[in-house]
């Protein structure tokens, strides 16, 4: 397990990951411009889980879409 310590409006939150999806997370906050150890502003985190909760959304209407693919052609 890997802790990540957030700041948020100037609350130092923590979380204690898997060590490989704390990798993920850090990476792709980097890439979202979010800073791990600075005061970061709620509205920019709140874009960031609506995307992440975005790209949630099509991934789990590729899978139904490719399931009912190979039903299709049972």
């Amino acid at each position: 397990m890997k802790k990540i310590v957030f700041t948020i409006a100037s609350r130092r939150l923590e979380v204690d990951l898997e060590d490989d999806f704390a990798q993920y997370v850090s990476n792709d906050l980097l890439k979202n411009k979010i800073i791990i150890d600075r005061d970061n502003d709620i509205s920019q985190l709140l874009q960031l889980y609506l995307k992440s909760i975005h790209k949630e959304f099509h991934s789990e209407e590729q899978i139904t879409t490719l399931l009912n693919q190979m039903k299709g052609s049972n």
